[in-house]
This record gives C-alpha cells, structure tokens and sequence, in this order.
C-alpha cells in the first residue's frame, strides 16, 4: 500500500511542475496530499498492529504448550497412584504408618501444586486470549479505516488529476495565444516573501512589495482592501492579475509597448519555478485588471 500511495503523491508532484498550483490547495486538509498523509499514518498504525498481534498469537501458543504440559504431568500423577497398590499392602511395603502417611501426603502435596499451575496456566491463557482477541479487533478496524480513507485519497486525487488536466487544457490555449520566453532570473527580492516558493505570488512578491496573502485570484479584492489603486490599463511595475487557472495568475508588468500590448514577467506559466516572459495584447488573457 506504501508503493501504491508513493506513485500517487509522485503522479500529483509531476502535474504540479508543469502547470500553477496553488499552495493553498495543497495545504488543504481535504487535499490529495493530506488524505495521502492520513493513508500513510494508518498504514503505519496497521504494521504496529500487525505486530501486537503476531506477539499476542506467539505469547498465546507457548500458553497452550505450558497448558498442555502441566495436563500431561498431571495425568501421568494420577495413573501412578492408580497403579499404587493398596493402603495395606503400602503399610506392609513401608513397615510404617507414618512414612505411608508421609508417601500419601507427598503424593497429594505434588498434585496440588500441579492443579494451581495448571489454574494459573489457563488463567494466564485467558488473559492472553483476551489480549490478542482485541488487538486482533484493533486491526480489523485499523484496517476498514484505512481503506475507507484510500478511498476517499482515491476520489480526490482523481478530482485532482481532473482538476490539472483542465488547467493544462486552460494555459496551453493561453500559451499558444500569447508566447511565453524562459529567462533567467536571479531568484531574490528585497521585500518579504510569504507566499509559496516556485509559485507566481511567490515571484511577484520578490518583485514589490505585496502586504497581502491570498492565491492570485485573491489578490484583486485583497489590494483593494489594502488601499492599492487598481484598473484595466498597463503600467511598468503593477501586478496584472488574470483568470488562467481557476486560482487566477499574476504576473509582473516590465514594459508597455505602443501598440497598447504589454510585456510581463511571471514563474509558474511554462513550468514551476520557472520564470519566463510573453507580450501580451488587449483581449488575449482573461484579464481581471492591474493592481499599481
């Protein structure tokens, strides 16, 4: 089960490097990468219990064996005495009363002793029997917890998958309306950074100062709580904000050119933590506006 949940965290992993995703998608608790986190940890709690129960079993067959001895012992006790010959002819043997009273008393006090370990070994038997009975149940519910939660794991990496596909489909139309060119970059900013690394917000933020949080769709209500002028015309330094995944895109403004198309610089449009460029005309992008 480990294999098969590593593939799907490795199959998310390679959708994720060739197209935006937001951070605050990952980190959901009802994410892919959580349910598979939540697999994972029963499956651990399964191989512990896997364990408890192999000792529990081994426990209770050496119970059963140390059970079945003492019957052995105290069935041969009880044909030896059958076999002893009468108390008369005993005190005939012993030439005594007392040393045949001393050979009964022997007899009974080794018989005793036999049936309270034998009480014991099956009162240690019960007790292991109860022990390894709940740690077998322990399992079983481990077990139906887990698989309901690789089902559930299941149905939203499929949603996921589905998800990543359709924005694929989004940014390669988008791609093909709009080039984009790799360059390179030298991976720092002077301003804080809290948003995910690799990530459009992320880039963005290295290159101004942004004071809020939010996936990139966010940022158009997020600025203008913040008092950040907005509008719908490029300007050299604003933030454009577009609908190119369903958690929006952003990108940086660098030049405007004068046939009213504009030049941006982004990271996570051909690849994650890639930054690239692309000049873009009026009508091309799902623009929501430019945050300045």
């Amino acid at each position: 089960m480990k294999k098969i949940t590593a593939l799907l965290v490795a199959a998310i992993a390679a959708g994720v490097v060739s197209m935006p995703v937001s951070p605050a998608y990952a980190a959901s608790p009802d994410g892919p990468a959580a349910l598979l986190a939540k697999v994972d940890a029963l499956n651990n709690q399964i191989e512990q219990a896997n364990g408890k129960v192999d000792a529990a079993n081994r426990k209770l067959s050496q119970d059963q064996k140390l059970e079945a001895a003492l019957n052995v012992q105290i069935a041969a006790l009880a044909r030896l005495q059958y076999k002893r010959p009468a108390l008369v002819v005993q005190f005939f043997e012993a030439g005594s009363v007392s040393q045949v009273l001393a050979d009964i008393t022997n007899d009974r006090l080794m018989a005793g002793k036999q049936r309270n370990f034998l009480l014991q070994a099956r009162e240690l038997r019960h007790q292991d029997q109860v022990a390894r009975d709940s740690a077998a149940t322990s399992l079983a519910s481990l077990v139906v917890s887990r698989d309901e939660a690789k089902k559930v794991a299941d149905q939203a990496v499929a949603q996921r998958n589905a998800e990543l596909a359709e924005r694929a489909r989004a940014i390669a139309a988008a791609a093909a309306a709009s080039p984009s060119t790799p360059i390179s970059w030298s991976g720092s900013g002077p301003y804080p950074n809290r948003f995910a690394y690799g990530y459009c917000t992320w880039y963005v933020a290295n290159r101004r100062f942004i004071p809020w949080l939010g996936n990139a769709i966010d940022w158009w209500p997020n600025a203008r709580a913040y008092g950040q002028p907005e509008g719908q015309l490029p300007r050299v330094g604003a933030v454009m904000v577009t609908r190119e995944s369903s958690y929006g895109h952003v990108a940086y403004v660098e030049s405007v050119n004068g046939d009213g198309s504009w030049v941006v610089s982004e990271m996570n449009f051909i690849g994650w933590n890639r930054v690239s460029t692309r000049v873009i005309h009026p009508g091309q992008v799902p623009l929501v506006g430019f945050i300045y």
